[in-house]
């Protein structure tokens, strides 16, 4: 009989390092990519009375304005694996911020209004122990609103890159994300369940981004996954797959740097 082992998930060091170096290429890249449908589920959670919401994995701060508005009575604490990410959100953003592990939240029991998780469980080790967190530090009634990947449609322009990276011999990085249990909503209803959640809505939403050769260049010279795999060869070599890259971008028409996505979008109550 085949023994089944589970998938692989990802360390956090790994993925701490990653947005550590590429924080430049996602606040200004990135972040307003996926930010509109965590605005959304910011909306979702009816934070008008909240005291206290806590923002897990808040990289830059980005999602602050939102929950300000939809909560101006409240307290938000920032909480990110990331100290590069976390210190633009206190320069730029003026967020309470702590650096903290999702799997271990310094945050005391039934005291939050409202935990948010946007982008975040499927670079956990663990995504139900992060859950279970999210549940011992809500209140009873309290919320927490989730955005997992459902599916992404990369660029063609992307498989450019790979080649090229694959041809000079530039190793992979590190299991950054690992959508199991997450991408579907059956399965992500059973996870927030086995960690003590009530799920009350799920819903799908789609994302759409146009890059052109510039900002698709940026972002893959500078992007967090990326950097790390291209700080493990010398400049030279990074110097020459940029090169070739720029060379390949001169080809492409728009519809290659066409990039498209869903995310799945949750909420559920202790």
């Amino acid at each position: 009989m085949t023994q089944q082992t589970d998938p692989p998930r990802p360390r956090r060091a790994d993925v701490a390092d990653s947005y550590n170096r590429g924080v430049d290429a996602y606040e200004a890249l990135w972040s307003p990519v996926i930010l509109p449908p965590a605005a959304s589920l910011v909306r979702h959670l009816e934070l008008s009375g909240a005291g206290l919401v806590v923002d897990v994995g808040a990289g830059t701060g980005a999602l602050l304005g939102a929950i300000r508005a939809a909560a101006p009575a409240a307290r938000t604490v920032a909480l990110d694996a990331s100290a590069e990410m976390l210190q633009v959100a206190r320069t730029r953003r003026e967020a309470s911020a702590i650096l903290a592990d999702a799997l271990a939240l310094p945050i005391a029991n039934a005291s939050a209004d409202a935990v948010i998780l946007a982008y975040v469980l499927f670079h956990l080790a663990d995504p139900v122990q992060a859950l279970a967190e999210a549940a011992r530090v809500l209140r009873p009634g309290g919320r927490v609103g989730i955005i997992t990947w459902a599916w992404q449609r990369a660029p063609r322009a992307t498989a450019v890159w790979d080649r090229i990276l694959a041809e000079a011999g530039v190793p992979q990085g590190p299991l950054r994300q690992a959508n199991t249990g997450l991408d579907r909503p059956d399965e992500l209803t059973a996870t927030l369940r086995s960690a003590g959640l009530r799920p009350q809505r799920i819903w799908p939403e789609r994302l759409r981004r146009q890059w052109d050769r510039s900002s698709f260049l940026d972002l893959v010279s500078g992007g967090a996954a990326n950097r790390v795999r291209l700080s493990l060869v010398d400049a030279a070599t990074r110097q020459d797959v940029l090169a070739r890259l720029r060379l390949g971008l001169e080809q492409m028409a728009p519809d290659d740097l066409l990039w498209e996505g869903e995310v799945i979008c949750s909420v559920a109550s202790r």
